[in-house]
């Protein structure tokens, strides 16, 4: 890939059972996106922040045909979509996958200190926009993907957005998590987002715990051990019990717990 500088933005990593992470550590929200190779088609879990082409990356990795499922449709997961024929997403976020990312809304996310290294040479801060893109397919609680020779059970989990999905690999105990599970500021505050929804999502994968290898989160430290859905878990039931905020801040209140923390608005105890 070092013929095309572009994609030197992206940090590429082989895992286990064939996952492959294609991170951007260049940009502080660092994101996560994962290709995965089955006998007939190429899954691609988002499409990052679209700041460099992503789909050179696959490429490079496999020839099938690739099938892009979003996690969710915030912007750092849905950069690169309209490079991608065949998507899918869970209707809970279409809204925002269709609608894209406008340039003035993208500012904070493109400012100088966003970036920790040179941004990829072929973008411009000035213009770069995401496009809105539909969807082929929208997919929901129960429903399977399967790539040839292997399948990924959709577990709705919402709470992050409405639209929040995660990926089970029954056979193999991979978990892709997307924005539910990760080391950093987790948060419901947000439009769409449920403090009492995200409860019952952790709630629902720590009871996967038992049938799990790994965890595959969409941001910062990845692999994670699937004993880091406990601590998280144990953390959301503790604020429930009644534990104060770290800080109250602008309609919102942060609950700081070490490589974590989670931001929910200040009436998150009446989320529906």
């Amino acid at each position: 890939m070092r013929d095309k500088p572009e994609l030197d933005w992206f940090e590429v990593r082989e895992f286990p059972h064939g996952v492959i992470g294609i991170g951007e550590p260049g940009h502080f929200e660092d994101v996560k996106s994962y290709l995965i190779a089955g006998n007939d088609l190429a899954l691609l879990v988002d499409s990052g922040m679209g700041y460099a082409d992503i789909s050179a990356v696959v490429a490079a990795y496999t020839d099938r045909s690739v099938l892009l499922v979003n996690s969710h449709g915030h912007l750092d997961h849905i950069g690169d979509n309209w490079r991608f024929d065949r998507r899918w997403a869970h209707p809970g976020d279409l809204d925002r996958i269709r609608a894209g990312v406008p340039n003035e809304r993208m500012q904070h996310f493109l400012a100088p200190d966003a970036f920790n290294r040179p941004i990829p040479p072929t973008l411009n801060p000035e213009t770069f926009e995401i496009p809105g893109t539909d969807v082929e397919r929208t997919i929901d609680d129960g429903d399977e993907i399967d790539i040839g020779g292997r399948v990924f059970t959709v577990l709705h989990t919402p709470g992050h957005s409405q639209g929040s999905i995660s990926l089970l690999e029954e056979e193999t105990g991979i978990l892709i998590a997307g924005d539910t599970i990760y080391e950093g500021p987790l948060f419901s505050h947000r439009e769409g987002g449920s403090a009492r929804q995200y409860r019952t999502s952790l709630q629902r994968l720590a009871a996967l715990i038992p049938q799990l290898s790994v965890v595959y989160p969409s941001h910062n430290r990845y692999p994670l051990e699937p004993s880091f859905i406990v601590e998280v878990r144990d953390a959301m039931e503790q604020i429930w019990d009644g534990r104060e905020p770290d800080l109250t801040e602008d309609g919102a209140e942060r609950f700081e717990f070490g490589s974590f923390s989670f931001t929910f608005r200040e009436s998150w105890r009446n989320d529906p």
